[in-house]
């Protein structure tokens, strides 16, 4: 009995000792990983919104981030394990990943809102009416307000 506990115990021990996870030779670096992450969710996200614009615009927007970064689907992968094995640095990657994406969107929100805020002018300016004092069609010729007789005209000069 002794030796089955020792045996449990050692088995234990041993299957919670860290495993340690070897980097693939062609890892991608976590600043290029954080890179090549974005392109991705972004690129998810344009699916979203209408998969057949982007597909007109890009052939195959997969291979288009791999050919921009120089990487293939299995290095992807392989580095992905192995951050994905190594915490600390995945937490890392994940937190770059979220600030650099919701600055973009900062700067995309803005970015909408200036665009706004000129259309929105542009129809203030469009909706004003004219000034009255140039409207002479619709003005009623009184004395106060008749356009100057020739004979003035000719005073004056």
């Amino acid at each position: 009995m002794r030796i089955w506990s020792f045996l449990l115990i050692l088995t234990l021990c041993v299957s919670c000792n860290k495993n340690t996870y070897e980097a693939p030779e062609n890892l991608i670096e976590e600043d290029q990983m954080v890179e090549v992450l974005s392109e991705f969710m972004l690129l998810n996200a344009a699916k979203g919104i209408n998969k057949k614009i982007l597909e007109k615009h890009i052939a195959d927007p997969t291979q288009y981030i791999f050919d921009k970064y120089g990487i293939d689907s299995t290095q992807l992968a392989n580095s992905n394990t192995y951050y994905a094995h190594n915490s600390e640095a995945y937490a890392s990657i994940y937190e770059r990943l979220k600030k650099k994406l919701e600055s973009e969107k900062k700067v995309l929100q803005d970015f909408v809102a200036e665009e706004k805020r000129i259309r929105d002018s542009i129809r203030k300016t469009k909706l004003v009416k004219p000034d009255s004092a140039f409207d002479l069609k619709n003005q009623k010729l009184t004395l106060k307000n008749r356009p100057p007789s020739k004979r003035i005209e000719k005073l004056n000069k």
